[in-house]
């Protein structure tokens, strides 16, 4: 009876003690996770690049395993990528084993597109859309497929991945861009006609898009290539709208050259884009145009005497995202 008890009392003791120690176990654990989830979230807050980087390498050299020391391998790959470094954020990304970072996947098919390797990146999209539930990325993540399929001149592939993107729920921010790489795709299968229908489609809804304007490039040269026919001006081309000038249109003479980087409803909004001109360096004039009965105000940036100012003048528009195009006014 003495033995009994004395056993007895010995599991007491041994159970408080292996309870002691796992409730002192679980605190550390939390303090730990607690200090992590500062130093990262203080990572974050970073205003200077090299710093930035300095505090993700220590977090990721102290914590390697954990789920802060992980995030901070993915932040670091991120900054990688934005800086062309994308074999070193490939090597980043597969240190990250935690399967929670599902955005793993997502930057993988990024930086793998990029380094022309398009199976991988196609492969990495999607087990992101079969895992992640952000929509935004998920839609990046299809055109990332459609173009490691365009790249490998697997065009029925890149379409039909593009189907499936615009009959889903994903597709919200980019279907301008949607519109132009099906009609793309459909050009590079040498089915024209099917290529002009999604171009069409493209300038129909989002007329003054960047996009829209690539697409009438694209059926310019189709039809400059025989490939269609059809009348411009039935397309609401932006190569029709200049207003014809018998006398002097016919000589060129006191013609002056813009270039358009936009046209609204509102005045007021021609004005705001007029600024933004103004801020990046040039001068910019608003005028107004009748099409298809509603009137337009066109913002014009220049004029422009020289070829080579005119060129330059496009090429910093685009760094600031101002697509433009050739016209010419009085």
């Amino acid at each position: 009876m003495t033995m009994k008890i004395f056993i007895i009392a010995l599991l007491f003791f041994v159970t408080i003690g292996l309870y002691s120690q796992t409730s002192e176990e679980i605190e550390l654990k939390i303090v730990d996770e607690y200090r992590r989830e500062k130093s990262f979230k203080k990572a974050k807050s970073q205003t200077k690049k090299s710093e930035l980087i300095k505090s993700f390498e220590k977090i990721t050299k102290d914590y390697p395993d954990s789920y802060h020391g992980q995030l901070s391998l993915l932040e670091l790959a991120k900054l990688n990528i934005l800086g062309r470094h994308y074999e070193k954020a490939i090597e980043q990304l597969k240190e990250i084993h935690l399967p929670e970072i599902v955005d793993k996947q997502y930057w993988l098919a990024k930086a793998n597109l990029k380094v022309d390797k398009y199976q991988l990146a196609i492969v990495s999209a999607q087990i992101y859309i079969s895992d992640s539930n952000e929509y935004e990325k998920i839609e990046v993540a299809y055109f990332i497929i459609a173009e490691a399929y365009i790249n490998q001149k697997m065009y029925k592939r890149a379409f039909n991945t593009l189907e499936t993107l615009r009959t889903s729920k994903y597709i919200k921010n980019n279907i301008p861009l949607l519109h132009y790489k099906m009609g793309n795709c459909k050009e590079l299968m040498g089915k024209y006609e099917d290529a002009l229908i999604c171009y069409k489609k493209l300038k129909q809804d989002f007329p003054y898009h960047q996009y829209s304007y690539l697409a009438e490039d694209r059926i310019f040269n189709l039809i400059k290539g025989n490939k269609i026919n059809i009348d411009l001006a039935k397309i609401n081309s932006y190569r029709q709208t200049e207003p014809k000038q018998e006398t002097k249109a016919a000589t060129g003479e006191d013609l002056k050259i813009y270039l358009q980087v936009g046209a609204f409803g509102s005045e007021e909004n021609a004005e705001k884009l007029g600024e933004k001109v103004k801020k990046i360096g040039y001068d910019f004039i608003v005028f107004s145009k009748i099409k298809d009965n509603q009137k337009l105000y066109v913002v014009a940036v220049g004029p422009f005497e020289k070829d080579s100012k005119l060129k330059k003048a496009m090429k910093k528009l685009e760094k600031n995202d101002l697509k433009s195009f050739v016209i010419k006014r009085y």
